[in-house]
């Protein structure tokens, strides 16, 4: 078995225990970006993939963290939620006992960089097309600083740059103004999501609302079934187009990590 095989495998582990919790709590999540491209096209994790992403809106999102906190397992899994245990704003369950170098990550302490699944948070949007440019630049900007506080190990020269523009926001006031222009809209029947806590171009970032609330269905995922979006086909087509396609081959490499221990694992 590959290193990258094994660490899938890992992955589909932790997952199984997310799926069971979220069924336990009726909490609907569903699989995100490149991994509800692998359940569609490979039935399971994209070949070269080395993580695992879902996605939940926010009446979902905030009750799986209260749901994490009284529940999971914590001698088991380490809960990091989003710019309370880590910096940016999507929570992470990280498998205590292995350890996972990403890429471009926060550079955390030593046990909690285990190997991990993201729940990322989908965000009321603006009504307005405009109101919607001016969310996505509140957010990014947010997140700028974010990272920048928390010491992230960012590899990007733009990103540095910006980080370091994102300083008028130690400033409380300043700091909280952007984060209520992001999440100003949670709640309200605008007919827009957006996926805001990601590295989503602008134009691939929001959604018709029905699209993240007309339910999810169960799809095959390797040895299991796990939630996708019913309206998967739009949703995947806005962001990646055919996604039915393979990409080159040169683009057919694992991105996210440098190293892993899988330890007992």
């Amino acid at each position: 078995m590959t290193e990258l095989r094994h660490l899938q495998l890992v992955i589909l582990h932790i997952m199984k225990d997310i799926d069971a919790l979220c069924a336990k709590n009726n909490i609907e999540y569903s699989l995100n970006g490149g991994s509800a491209i692998g359940a569609i096209r490979h039935k399971g994790f994209i070949p070269w993939d080395d993580d695992l992403d879902i996605q939940m809106t926010p009446t979902n999102y905030k009750k799986f963290i209260k749901v994490c906190r009284e529940q999971l397992d914590k001698e088991k899994y380490y809960f990091a939620e989003g710019t309370v245990d880590w910096p940016l704003d999507f929570c992470k369950i990280k498998l205590r006992g292995t350890k996972m170098i990403e890429t471009e990550g926060y550079g955390g302490k030593e046990n909690e960089l285990g190997i991990f699944v993201d729940i990322f948070r989908v965000d009321g949007a603006a009504p307005t097309k405009l109101g919607r440019y001016w969310q996505y630049f509140c957010a990014k900007y947010r997140t700028a600083y974010l990272i920048n506080q928390r010491g992230y190990n960012s590899a990007s020269l733009l990103k540095k740059i910006v980080m370091f523009l994102s300083f008028p926001q130690k400033f409380k006031p300043i700091r909280n103004f952007f984060k209520h222009e992001k999440e100003k809209y949670d709640g309200e029947e605008t007919g827009y999501y957006g996926l805001l806590s990601e590295y989503t171009k602008v134009n691939h970032c929001f959604f018709p609302k029905h699209i993240f609330t007309n339910g999810t269905i169960k799809v095959d995922f390797e040895d299991t079934k796990l939630s996708i979006l019913k309206e998967y086909d739009a949703y995947l087509k806005q962001v990646f187009g055919n996604y039915m396609q393979l990409p080159p081959l040169e683009k057919q490499v694992c991105e996210h990590h440098n190293g892993v221990d899988f330890g007992q694992y």
